[in-house]
């Protein structure tokens, strides 16, 4: 049984590890991702707000991040959506997007914007999106080196 949650403390050392366990994940993006947990564990900070998966009360499974875009009205970034790749396949991702979107929905009318890679290690990540109802909005040619497109997704709550 998976119930997702906000992050609380106790879940640090576990996303830590399962930012860790991601495949697609580079050094950089690793190191970002443990710096934008601690900022939201962080009390004084707000930018961020973090949904895990817990199964069978304790074992955190995934996460989602996302936060509001600064200087817009309910525009909001989703950094990262994480599974546990043994958890992976079983649908954890889907319920935290779900879970996000009606967090989001509930405070009214909403986009949300996903970045990501054009490399094939991006491409289940892509294919998430699109399955979940997110669209293409554009793409930057070459934006993180040479061959390397940022996609950026768009929906509409």
């Amino acid at each position: 049984m998976i119930s997702i949650r906000p992050i609380e403390n106790k879940d640090r050392t576990q996303l830590l590890s399962l930012v860790r366990l991601q495949k697609n994940f580079n050094a950089q993006e690793v190191e970002v991702a443990i710096e934008v947990i601690d900022d939201t564990l962080n009390p004084d900070k707000n930018d961020y707000r973090i949904l895990v998966a817990v199964a069978d009360g304790e074992k955190v499974v995934g996460f989602i991040c996302y936060g509001e875009i600064p200087m817009t009205d309910r525009r909001f970034d989703l950094y990262w959506v994480a599974v546990d790749p043994i958890s992976g396949r079983q649908g954890i991702g889907r319920q935290l997007l779900a879970q996000m979107e009606a967090e989001l929905c509930a405070e009214g009318p909403a986009r949300v914007y996903v970045d990501t890679s054009s490399t094939p290690g991006y491409d289940s990540a892509r294919g998430f999106y699109e399955k979940n109802g997110y669209r293409i909005a554009c793409v930057f040619h070459d934006f993180y080196r040479d061959g390397d497109d940022k996609v950026v997704y768009l929906k509409e709550l």
